[in-house]
């Protein structure tokens, strides 16, 4: 009852933890309130919320989205993360009172405390001490690296904070097998492989790759035979139990993975190449593991100063130690190597280690910023730190025991042994150090070069924060290294992802768009970089752009292909937002505000708009891609009465004028439906994206939909009237979801089960 106690005390001290470092973003008092920074939290994660929350709070599944590059696929876009637990569970506490922006911003915040007892019960395991797992957890949740870029690329943030969980369980199972206990190790990967498929459903899969391999790569180590052999029958569990968490994992997530990888193959990201995917941090930046002020835009590395000392500690004595367990001493081994490996890796192609891993691990080719893997080094610096201070902590216990029982001894001794000297005497020379930088640096900029200003501020915070932790290895409390550690990441960490509080809403353009808002028309508009990215998901104006990093390669194509009128009339455009005075077509200037960097904007409507829907009779076959772009640039193209096609449909003979009326019955994000009558064989052409999942019928009969010009759809209808519909039911949601819902089953009546017969 004392230890459970223990871990209600300690998670309620995290939890406060939490609430004190971001008290100025949970504020009511306006004055002091913070914001998240704008960028992609507003412009794309909140923009994805509130649209995923209106469909939900509608009774809708959000499969599709019109308002953003002229249409697109929302759920198969993994960063709307629609089956996340946690997102489903935000939609349903704002189901009753609406969406609002400051709910997205708690679920971010509430994703911290979740960080720190993950990592504290991980770290307690691990160090057998709740001193080794309040400081992990310390480190790890207030780190620069995860206050800082993670929770304004929400997706990050709620992917990596996962990976403690994930440790935890696959040590449980561990141990388990290590007792002979086959059954009740197998049910504990499959609960670690259950923490995975909801990191893989918060949606960045850069980040769930890296947790998936940081899984998979703790179980490879941690299930290893020892002593080594190679019989079969050894490696035979251990590679079972990680087929289980993998398996499980990815079979929780398939709803997601599935239509996410149909849309990856078609993105602009389905192929980056070398130079691209191999960017990450600068030896510079290097520079942020003691001046958190210097540097990137975000501190990364920066874990607080006396954190360094307990990985140091750790490293050079914790591990040679032969009182600790021989577990113990391996698992610093391993964070020690992996914290090295993961540091070189995040250098990207600046380094040769990336070389490898490009060309070896699989995935790794498809995502930039090698950077983010800077998760692994806070993880593995993070847990390191906790076994440093679990270790000190003993020891002084140990200490102050010898002093109780043998007084005379005890002052005979200075109090503390030689690793925790040694570590004093480190932090007191680099105190000195420190001094002499910033001496050296003052100097300098009395010199002239005023950017050593910077640099003689950041000496004079290091020396402090060296001094302090000088003072706390000293004192033999560790009450006041705890202190030290939070006091330093409290100091600078709290403020970087915050700006002023922003207006997500976008309500400052509302007057500028009236036009465009209050038409009743069907038609897109075209943002020339003017509004933010997903401004149209807010206004519910269907616009050519968006942000998101899975853009079709094909539509991109087209838009770089097909000369801008020519596009704008295919895609149905009748509004422009643009920075230019006039427009290069005839258009007529209907409103200016002034803009970002105070340059003025305009909205302009286009004289001549296309139709979203008509009928075309003369067919253009194009047996390949490039001839498609050249037909569709063309000036003597006329889409009107043309279209290009793959092939000759059925039934179609010599090139004709083709007539009839369209009348639109229903218009929904996932079903379409017109009534359609024409006196000869014609061409229905509809201004809509063609994707995969899209299943048309014409009067209850299904058909094939045809690329049209080729990226949009097109049905080809015989003379007569004809009821025409289209629904979007994507087969790749239909078997994730299957796999989906039959993994979480299986596992988890497995997991009862095992639960139950353990009662029993």
């Amino acid at each position: 009852m004392q230890s459970r106690r223990s871990y209600w005390i300690d998670s309620l001290l995290l939890l406060g933890l939490c609430l004190l470092f971001f008290w100025r973003d949970l504020t009511p008092v306006q004055a002091d309130r913070w914001a998240f920074a704008a960028g992609d939290f507003t412009q794309q994660f909140y923009a994805f919320a509130r649209y995923e929350a209106g469909r939900l709070h509608a009774g809708q599944l959000p499969l599709w989205n019109p308002y953003t590059c002229a249409g697109h696929p929302f759920l198969a876009d993994i960063q709307s993360a629609v089956f996340y637990p946690i997102s489903l569970l935000t939609m349903l506490l704002t189901a009753f009172g609406g969406f609002f922006y400051r709910a997205l911003e708690w679920e971010a915040l509430a994703h911290y405390p979740l960080a720190a007892v993950f990592t504290y019960l991980l770290a307690r395991r691990l160090t057998r001490s709740r001193v080794g797992g309040l400081t992990a957890a310390i480190v790890f949740a207030f780190s620069g690296y995860l206050t800082s870029y993670p929770p304004l690329q929400l997706a990050i943030l709620e992917t990596v904070v996962w990976l403690p969980l994930i440790w935890l369980l696959l040590d449980i199972a561990a141990d388990r097998l290590a007792v002979g206990a086959g059954a009740s190790a197998s049910r504990w990967a499959v609960a670690a492989g259950l923490a995975l498929g909801a990191a893989l459903l918060a949606g960045h899969p850069q980040s769930g790759m890296l947790v998936a391999y940081a899984g998979m790569g703790y179980g490879l180590y941690r299930f290893w035979p020892r002593p080594l052999v190679w019989r079969r029958q050894s490696w035979l569990r251990p590679f079972a139990l990680l087929g289980l968490f993998g398996v499980s994992g990815l079979g929780l997530a398939a709803v997601q993975i599935i239509p996410s990888g149909e849309l990856l193959a078609r993105s602009t990201r389905s192929a980056l190449g070398f130079a691209e995917a191999g960017r990450g941090f600068t030896t510079y930046d290097l520079l942020q593991v003691i001046y958190p002020q210097i540097g990137g835009e975000f501190p990364a590395f920066y874990v607080g100063i006396l954190p360094l000392g307990l990985i140091a500690l750790a490293l050079l004595s914790v591990r040679r130690d032969p009182e600790e367990p021989e577990q113990a001493r391996r698992n610093i081994v391993f964070l020690g190597w992996g914290l090295l490996i993961s540091v070189l890796l995040s250098f990207g192609a600046s380094l040769g280690l990336y070389f490898l891993v490009y060309l070896l691990i699989p995935g790794w080719k498809l995502f930039r910023g090698q950077e983010r893997v800077i998760v692994w080094v806070v993880f593995a610096a993070a847990l390191l730190s906790g076994y440093g201070a679990a270790w000190l902590n003993r020891r002084w216990a140990d200490q102050k025991a010898r002093a109780a029982a043998m007084p005379e001894t005890s002052r005979a001794e200075n109090g503390s042994g030689p690793p925790e000297r040694g570590l004093a005497a480190g932090f007191g020379l680099a105190t000195l150090a420190a001094l002499v930088m910033a001496l050296a640096f003052w100097v300098g900029y009395l010199s002239g070069h005023d950017p050593l200003w910077g640099f003689t501020a950041a000496s004079l915070a290091l020396a402090l924060f060296l001094f302090l932790s000088l003072v706390a290895v000293r004192s033999g409390c560790i009450a006041l290294v705890l202190a030290v550690i939070a006091l330093d990441v409290f100091t600078y960490n709290p403020a970087h992802h915050a700006g002023a509080v922003s207006m997500p809403d976008l309500d400052e353009y509302r007057a500028f768009l009236s036009a465009a808002v209050t038409d009743t028309d069907m038609f897109r508009v075209a943002n020339d970089d003017v509004l933010p990215p997903n401004y149209g998901m807010l206004y519910r104006l269907e616009d050519l752009g968006g942000a998101s990093p899975l853009r079709l390669a094909v539509y991109q194509q087209f838009l770089e292909r097909v000369p801008r009128p020519r596009a704008w009339e295919l895609l149905n455009v009748k509004y422009v937002l643009s920075w230019r005075e006039s427009l290069d077509v005839p258009a007529e200037r209907l409103a200016k505000m002034i803009g970002r960097e105070d340059k003025p904007i305009y909205l302009y409507r286009l004289a001549r708009t296309g139709p979203r829907a008509w009928l075309a009779g003369e067919i253009i076959v194009a047996s390949d891609r490039e001839q498609a772009w050249q037909h569709l640039a063309a000036p003597q193209f006329d889409p009107a009465r043309q279209v290009v096609l793959p092939a000759q449909p059925a039934g179609f003979g010599a090139a004709a004028a083709c007539g009839g009326q369209i009348i639109w019955r229903e218009r929904a994000p996932e079903k379409l439906a017109l009534q359609v009558t024409t006196e000869r064989p014609c061409v229905l052409v509809l201004s809509e994206l063609d994707y995969p999942g899209w299943r048309a019928t014409v009067d209850g009969a299904p058909v094939s939909i045809l690329p049209a010009n080729v990226i949009l759809r097109a049905i080809a209808l015989a003379p007569g009237s004809h009821e025409v519909s289209l629904i979007y039911r994507p087969a790749s949601l239909q078997w994730g979801g299957l796999l989906s819902l039959a993994t979480a089953g299986v596992a988890l009546a497995w997991l009862i089960a095992g639960w139950r017969a353990r009662h029993r």
